[in-house]
């Protein structure tokens, strides 16, 4: 993970420690704010108790619920939530556990769609497996229906945990999560710009064309900046499926496809968009073709075991509940950049991912923040 010349600009060589305190360059001025790390603070005039301000985002830091008490019988939110975070950290019998329950208390049309939607979403946000979204996709319409049975859930979540996911340094997923916080981050210090559309556009083309990854990272974020015109999600993947067949790239023409064939259940959801970008800016992955199959006999069998464990249910376990999308303090697996890149440092420290493991201090990235720790 070598940054360029231009990247050192920004990066931070000591690793701060628990308890100390950041002086952290504002994102709008000539201004230098406090950040407590213990505290989870800033003394920049937006931030609150009960939300973090920009500053605190940007380092990956979110306020811990006070009101959190793990239960047996968590949240329709929670529930979902230890959903992802099981097939983030390749856990499919967690996966299948939750799926489980998600099953029983989904009480209407919505929350099966918001199940499905998950399992979608999740093709993409923890899987490099471009024939694992396109086989998710195709079964869409399925996984969704109110008599749906639960081996189909479960097959999906197999399916995406048998193939390695970005935090598996083997997968070319560590480049992938790099270069997108380290894009993401200098947006917030990008201000010479005419906040146009299309010089988002022309900005954007200009990176592919360059091959600089941290650019093209940077200047998809910039669409959500734009004063003209909005682009939604769906035209955002329209215009980067024209990109990629002028620039002939076939994973991200496939990942455009895939996202525009389900563009109203992808509407706020841009992990498709992103890979195909990265692609299109030179990324490599040993996993974009990889899929294994899954079996009706496996899922039964899954299926079978945790029907045994719900009769003993235990609280939902700490790691699940990260706090910003359900109620939980635990943020180490939520899918916020930060946080993506802490587990790639905890897989290249341990040699996999595991939650009882420490989380130290050295695996948060400061790069691409203008800050200084003071002593």
């Amino acid at each position: 993970m070598n940054t360029s010349a231009a990247q050192q600009r920004f990066a931070f060589l000591d690793t701060p420690q628990s308890g100390e305190t950041l002086r952290l360059k504002s994102f709008s001025s000539n201004h230098w704010y406090f950040v407590s790390l213990d505290q989870r603070t800033c003394n920049c005039p937006d931030f609150r108790w009960e939300a973090p301000c920009q500053h605190l985002n940007a380092l990956g830091i979110y306020r811990r619920s006070k009101s959190f008490f793990p239960k047996p019988y968590p949240t329709f939110s929670q529930a979902l939530s230890a959903l992802v975070k099981s097939l983030r950290i390749r856990r499919p019998e967690e996966a299948a556990y939750w799926l489980h329950y998600l099953h029983r208390i989904s009480q209407d049309q919505q929350q099966r769609f918001r199940v499905a939607r998950r399992l979608l979403q999740g093709a993409a946000e923890d899987s490099l497996s471009i024939p694992v979204m396109e086989k998710c996709v195709s079964n869409f319409r399925m996984l969704q229906k109110k008599d749906m049975e639960l081996e189909y859930w479960v097959a999906e979540a197999l399916r995406i945990c048998k193939v390695p996911n970005w935090w598996d340094s083997g997968t070319g997923g560590h480049d992938y999560i790099y270069t997108s916080l380290l894009g993401w981050r200098a947006m917030f210090y990008e201000h010479d710009w005419n906040h146009q559309t299309e010089t988002v556009k022309k900005r954007l083309e200009e990176a592919v064309e360059a091959k600089v990854k941290i650019a093209v990272a940077k200047w998809v974020c910039a669409f959500d900046k734009c004063k003209d015109v909005k682009l939604g999600t769906s035209r955002q993947a329209e215009f980067i499926l024209e990109l990629a067949k002028k620039y002939s790239s076939d994973y991200a023409g496939r990942l455009m496809e895939v996202h525009l064939s389900q563009r109203s259940a992808l509407s706020v959801d841009n992990n498709f968009i992103c890979q195909a970008l990265w692609y299109l800016a030179g990324g490599q992955c040993s996993v974009a073709e990889k899929i294994e199959q899954v079996t009706k006999g496996e899922c039964r069998e899954l299926i079978e075991k945790v029907t045994d464990r719900w009769k003993n249910p235990q609280p939902i376990p700490g790691w699940c509940c990260d706090g910003i999308h359900s109620a939980g303090n635990d943020v180490r697996f939520a899918g916020i950049l930060p946080q993506m890149y802490a587990v790639c440092k905890a897989f290249d420290h341990y040699g996999w991912v595991d939650p009882n493991d420490k989380w130290l201090p050295e695996f948060q990235c400061y790069d691409a923040l203008m800050i200084e720790k003071l002593r």
